[in-house]
């Protein structure tokens, strides 16, 4: 089975000038754990997370000994968030992003998501973002080929 035989298709996709406020509203509206950044030409230039939305709108443990306001006044922290939501993803994303291609055995994206610690893929042919597979779409892939119930 490969890539291309359980990938999905459609991808929601942001530009690097995306607002973070914009991402978050899309990753909640959608379900979505991350979105793909892509350029003019569909080709992919990062990806953010949730996790790197939580990690930037709450302040590290450095920055909260640094600035005690951040105990004090619950608003300093809102403020903060507020701040940064209306930041470009491009200052925050991902750009060493691991892509696999459509033709790869399914086997082998999901080893580079357990070896690269990540849970989905994008899946790129020629430079141009063409799906994204998860390790979700694996597991049910093999299922329904190898189990006789689905």
């Amino acid at each position: 089975m490969k890539v291309q035989d359980i990938m999905t298709p459609a991808v929601l996709t942001v530009t690097p000038d995306t607002p973070l406020k914009k991402v978050n509203q899309l990753l909640h509206r959608y379900h979505l754990n991350d979105l793909v950044v892509v350029d003019e030409n569909n080709a992919v230039v990062g990806i953010i997370t949730y996790s790197d939305l939580f990690r930037q709108i709450l302040p590290s443990y450095e920055e909260i000994m640094k600035d005690e306001s951040y105990w004090l006044n619950p608003d300093a922290l809102e403020s903060r968030a507020l701040q940064i939501m209306e930041n470009p993803v491009k200052n925050y994303m991902t750009t060493n992003v691991v892509t696999v291609s459509p033709d790869k055995p399914a086997v082998h994206a999901g080893a580079l998501m357990i070896a690269k610690k990540v849970k989905q893929l994008p899946v790129v042919d020629n430079g141009q973002l063409v799906g994204i597979i998860s390790y979700t779409d694996i597991t049910w892939g093999l299922m329904i080929k190898n189990c006789k119930f689905f």
